[in-house]
């Protein structure tokens, strides 16, 4: 192992905030492009000096520097302005010049259909000068050979990386390395035989160089005269840049045990490039700083020390060396030297043995499976004359396991913390087929606690608070002390424990001053991460959920309150509330190719946002967001004309993710040019997501001129149309003003974003509630949004990840261990997580024991006790069926004595307000039987009824129940028992008025008088309280017939006026119609007479007149 000790800097003083892109050396010195635009030439031997030559804005946005021939002095420069410039750095004269607007003639090759994306790497053959390599972010290395000039013909071979390209090239003849923008790394051959049928040689995949090797970047690899390659990787947490060498042993291999470490390097910026001046013995490297960017270089020196890692582990070689007998350690150095050599040993083992998945994959594994545990099952247990003891079996540790288990142990008894912790996760997490041994894990985690470790301490709190595996008793004060002292030591894991055990009073009474301080602390470590990321925060599918949500929950799908009543899935023939998710991404693609861009688009937001069994794939994303745009806009962003309804507002919505990705650097390099042009067609047809995404580079000046002013505008636009990020950001704005207007304008807004589950949102609501800006100071409320901001960041915080991982492979006990510790943090869903994997009583139908396919339940997986603790705490953060749960538990005397008491006010809680269907039922049977409650057979059918009323699903149950307790209330009614049976509840008597007797009249087909016949109808469709308070139900009454009256009153006064009315319009017209000019005297007289009686006959005709009968049959005035 060697350290480069830096002698010499060079940094750009103005402009400030330059930086510098590219160093390569050529035969005058060393050649660089900075962000100022500017071509420098310098003296490797005095780059504390002045550069020998410089030319200013030799292209607008310069980004690539090349040397036509490194014994020469000519370069070559490219930038995003199309321009090729070749410029010769003795004289710093520009001699050639070539723009891709010009009329060039006829070029001499060009291939245009090979790549669908950016192209970021050209390189030629080391050898073949008519070899040509590429590579673009579409994942692909092509090789094309310059001699023809038919594209497909040329296409000499294709290699598909996977992954976004950022450097790939020749290592030699032979051999081409591919490295990916997420630091996947891998080896390719070059096809010599380029005729069909030939099989390509397989590649050798590394993977993501930053766990292999233990960095957080890569920046390059370059090839060295001896054959080799080296890799340049980089930490910024620890200030370091490596150079790791990359040998040609068939296979390649990394030798990270031999790798060069530059100390400091450029702090905790970036290294964006480094070369090698092999004539004077020294690397340089350039790095990406804000301010100024140093360019380093030093001489190697051996380091007599033997530096490690930070951690004290370094990766270890690939090629590992066999143990050897070791002495007697003396001194600390030797300890180190054990731990990394029993790595090795490790790593080989891991490498040798990769951990299969105990589930079985495929139908053919599904039948072997279930094959294999119709056979009977015999457990046979010999000696092992070389293994460990654990419960008093012999286990057997494979040799290599076992040497590397020595040299930690000589290491630990001169205390190396790296030891002892190793020996430690090994015993408990049984990591390399270690046996798991907890009182010995628990030993070393204490051992190590002793010494001031974190970690340790946390490990020491969590077997305090669980007593897993019966290393100790359960504590909660010790839990609670070993957490405090973890952290004390900034273990932010520890201190959101602390804080959910003062917040709920676990091991200490509840405190919630003391709880908002330490959720504080935590959300304010969970801000920092999530603003951190790419412009507009981190982003991250999330993975908690309920285990028993798959099987409908915990009592199963329709009993369970998760999948009952409105939290049910409404299923009918035309909806997708069953579908299965390979289901509705196959229908999608299925209306995609024919054409619906809706699906396209659905498809592009499946991908980017991912969702649990389906991760982030932001190649696919792209891809369909980019089909939908070109529907919409042509290459030069002119609209085309379409009949399409709809796709302007769907082109707009992809529009705003491709900018936002360009913004973000997701999946494509990061590119502020292109993010505003997409930017700004989104904002066109107003998307709210392009207005945010607009306002976010205006706001920080990325890209454009930074203009606050109009970032508000863009803000406001998009928060209009209730997008949670922008009303987040216009809030900040608000509040960043001060005044008490502007601090409940932005209070408004947070409160708007955090309906929508906004991280943000909820901390700056937070902060506001807990120092009393612009509200009332409320300490609950406080810390509960503190809660939920810490929560949120599950990547940072929380072990949901692994503990799924753990639970899909079949591995429970792993399972278990990590949703224990995101219970122990206070996470509700891996609180009930833990109590499902613990509860005993999934079913009430079990079948024997040698009937069963799987084997009996492990002993860790049976712990009522920890299971009803889990069920407690699950219940205290409002889920109904833990709280059901927790009844059950007392009820039955698991993992505690019986308690009825306890059980039916479980059932009560969950019955009063979330109205739980399963509780009320046990209710009504508590009842029933006089379990816990007085025995009360009314009662008891009044519950069964109301649970009825709760869940249409529990009809068979609550009928049959119905029917065995009318057998028993008849029977006790007939034998004079103590118990109250069954009544009817008598209907209410009353005195109808004649409104209400006319509205009932209407209503029903025969009217009430008032009777005793009951009837439930009295009952109106919305009263949720079947035999419920009778003095409610009259005052509703009361008050609706008050109107009613009224309302009829009118109604029969208007009908009484057009009756009269017609009747006298009818008199009139008959009275002129009996009057004749040519009549006589007695005629007249007589007509006179009738006429008079006519009129004072009434307003309805009397009875033995002729009309009466019409009359009576509705015929009034004919």
């Amino acid at each position: 192992m060697y350290t480069l000790d830096a002698v010499d800097s060079f940094h750009i003083p103005n402009p400030v905030n330059t930086y510098i892109y590219d160093i390569i050396p050529i035969a005058d010195g060393l050649a660089t492009i900075s962000s100022d635009d500017c071509l420098r030439l310098l003296n490797p031997l005095a780059l504390n000096g002045q550069p020998i030559n410089s030319v200013r804005r030799v292209n607008t946005d310069v980004t690539c520097l090349k040397a036509l021939d490194r014994s020469g002095a000519v370069i070559v420069t490219a930038g995003r302005d199309g321009r090729i410039c070749l410029v010769d750095m003795r004289t710093a004269a520009r001699v050639g010049e070539v723009s891709s607007g010009e009329r060039l003639g006829q070029p001499m090759v060009q291939y245009i259909e090979s790549h669908s994306d950016d192209v970021t790497e050209l390189h030629f053959h080391p050898t073949g000068t008519s070899i040509l390599l590429s590579g673009s972010t579409d994942g692909l290395v092509n090789i094309y050979n310059t001699t023809i000039t038919d594209e497909e013909e040329a296409l000499h071979q294709t290699i598909n990386h996977g992954h976004s390209i950022h450097h790939a090239n020749f290592l030699n003849d032979v051999d081409i390395f591919a490295l990916s923008h997420d630091e996947q790394f891998s080896m390719y051959k070059v096809v010599t035989d380029p005729e069909e049928g030939v099989e390509e040689p397989p590649p050798v995949i590394f993977g993501d160089m930053r766990e292999l090797l233990g960095g957080e970047y890569v920046c390059n690899v370059l090839g060295r005269p001896d054959g080799s390659a080296v890799l340049g990787i980089g930490s910024h947490s620890r200030e370091s840049f490596d150079l790791i060498q990359h040998r040609n042993g068939s296979p390649w291999a990394f030798v990270p045990a031999e790798k060069v470490t530059l100390t400091g390097a450029h702090g905790s910026e970036i290294v964006r490039s480094f070369c090698f001046l092999d004539s004077h013995k020294t690397v340089l490297t350039a790095g990406f700083l804000q301010i100024f960017v140093a360019i380093v270089f030093g001489q190697v020196l051996e380091d007599s020390k033997g530096t490690v890692s930070a951690d004290g582990s370094p990766q270890p070689s690939v090629a590992a060396q066999s143990s050897t007998p070791q002495k007697p350690l003396h001194d600390a150095e030797s300890g180190h030297r054990r731990v990394q050599k029993a790595l090795v040993f490790l790593r080989r083992y891991e490498r040798l043995h990769p951990k299969p998945s105990r589930k079985p994959s495929g139908i053919i594994s599904q039948i072997g499976h279930y094959a294999l545990a119709l056979l009977p099952k015999l457990y046979i247990q010999g000696p092992s004359s070389d293994g460990s003891s654990v419960a008093g079996y012999q286990i057997k540790i494979p040799k290599m396991v076992g040497d590397a288990v020595q040299l930690l142990e000589e290491a630990a008894q001169v205390n190396n913390s790296d030891a002892m912790f190793l020996l430690a996760q090994m015993n408990f997490y049984g990591n390399f087929s270690h046996p798991k041994n907890y009182p010995e894990a628990f030993r070393r985690y204490y051992q190590l606690a002793g010494f001031g470790n974190s970690s340790a301490q946390h490990m020491v709190g969590f077997m305090y608070a669980t007593g897993i595996g019966g290393a100790v008793e359960r504590d909660q004060a010790k839990a609670l002390l070993y957490h405090t002292f973890a952290a004390k030591g900034g273990h932010t894991k520890s201190e959101m424990t602390v804080a959910f055990r003062h917040h709920s009073g676990i091991g200490t009474p509840r405190n919630c001053d003391a709880a908002i301080k330490h959720y504080k602390n935590v959300a304010d470590r969970a801000i920092e991460w999530y603003r951190s990321g790419p412009p507009g925060g981190m982003s991250w599918v999330p993975d908690s959920y309920r285990l028993a949500d798959d099987d409908g929950g915990v009592y199963g799908e329709g009993a369970s309150f998760s999948s009952a009543g409105s939290n049910a899935n409404k299923a009918s023939p035309s909806s997708d509330a069953h579908a299965a998710l390979d289901d509705v991404l196959e229908y999608l693609d299925l209306m995609s190719r024919k054409g619906d861009f809706k699906a396209t688009f659905s498809l592009g937001r499946i991908h980017y946002d991912g969702q649990r069994g389906l991760p982030r794939n932001l190649k696919s994303a792209k891809w369909y967001f980019m089909r939908v745009a070109k529907l919409y806009w042509s290459r030069d962003g002119r609209v085309i004309d379409t009949d399409k309804q709809g796709l302007e507002k769907i082109a707009s919505k992809a529009a705003g993710y491709l900018g936002r990705m360009f913004l973000r650097g997701e999946g494509v390099e990061q590119n502020y040019e292109k993010a505003n042009v997409w930017f700004q067609r989104g904002i066109k047809s107003g998307d709210a997501g392009s207005q945010y995404g607009s306002g976010v580079m205006y706001l920080d000046g990325l890209g454009v001129p930074q203009n606050t002013v109009k970032a508000q505008q863009l803000f406001k636009a998009s928060a209009d149309q209730d997008y949670a990020p922008a009303q987040v950001a216009l809030g900040a704005l608000f509040l960043d003003q001060g005044t008490p207007t502007d601090t409940q304008v932005a209070n408004r807004y947070f409160e708007l974003a955090a309906r929508y589950g906004n991280i943000e949102s909820f901390y700056y609501l937070a902060e506001l509630i807990s120092q009393g800006v612009g509200r009332d100071r409320s300490c609950g409320l406080a810390t509960a949004y503190y809660k939920i901001v810490a929560e949120k960041a599950e990547p940072l915080l929380s072990s949901f990840a692994e503990a799924n991982r753990a639970y899909e492979d079949g591995d429970y006990e792993l399972a278990l261990l990590s949703y224990m510790f995101a219970a122990e943090q206070g996470f509700e869903k891996g609180q009930a997580n833990v109590a499902y994997l613990l509860d005993q009583q999934k079913s009430k139908w079990m079948l024997p024991s040698w009937l069963m396919l799987s084997g009996p339940r492990p002993a860790f997986l049976q712990n009522g006790a920890l299971a009803l603790i889990y069920w407690t705490r699950s219940a205290k953060q409002t889920n109904i069926d833990s709280m059901v749960k927790m009844g059950d538990y007392y009820l039955h005397g698991i993992g505690t004595s019986p308690d009825m008491e306890k059980a039916a006010t479980c059932y009560t809680a969950a019955s009063e307000f979330h109205q739980s269907a399963q509780a009320l039922y046990n209710l009504g049977w508590m009842h029933e039987n006089g379990i816990g409650l007085d025995q009360d057979f009314h009662l008891a059918k009044r519950y069964y009824d109301h649970a009825l009323e709760t869940n249409d699903e529990a009809y068979l149950p609550v009928t049959l129940s119905l029917f065995k307790l009318r057998l028993r209330s008849a029977w006790n009614t007939f034998t004079n028992g103590r118990i109250n049976s069954i009544q009817d509840e008598p209907s209410p008597k009353k005195q109808w008025s004649l409104s209400e007797w006319i509205s009932n009249f209407l209503q029903d087909d025969h009217p009430y008088y008032g009777d005793t016949y009951d009837d439930d109808n009295f009952l109106p469709e919305n009263d949720h309280m079947p035999g419920g308070d009778s003095d409610g139900f009259y005052d509703d009454i009361i008050d609706d017939g008050i109107l009613e009256s009224l309302i009829i009153i009118g109604l029969a006064a208007a009908l009484v006026f057009l009756i009269y009315y017609r009747q006298q319009h009818q008199l009139a017209h008959r009275r002129d119609q009996a009057v004749a000019p040519a009549q006589g005297a007695q005629p007249a007289a007589q007509g006179q007479e009738q006429q008079n009686r006519q009129e004072d006959r009434g307003l309805f005709p009397q009875p033995g007149d002729p009309e009466f009968v019409q009359w009576a049959a509705g015929g009034v005035g004919h």
